[in-house]
């Protein structure tokens, strides 16, 4: 029983993370979707931002937003 407690306590605290890494990820996959990319393209800008949990977002935002809307 304490081992089922000890991963409820676990996923209280990442709870939190997961959840704002999705609206990031939601976030810059519209940016994505809408505006197009700078740096590469946009399979890969989508890789980045949901692999890579908070710096991949943040990434995007900074170098890859805006552009032509190249695939």
């Amino acid at each position: 029983m304490n081992f089922i407690n000890e991963y409820k306590e676990i996923l209280l605290i990442a709870s939190p993370i997961i959840l704002i890494h999705l609206i990031m990820f939601a976030y810059c996959a519209i940016l994505i979707k809408k505006e197009g990319v700078a740096n590469l393209n946009k399979p890969i800008w989508l890789a980045i931002s949901f692999f890579f949990q908070i710096i991949g977002p943040i990434a995007f935002i900074v170098v890859g937003r805006g552009g032509t809307s190249n695939d």
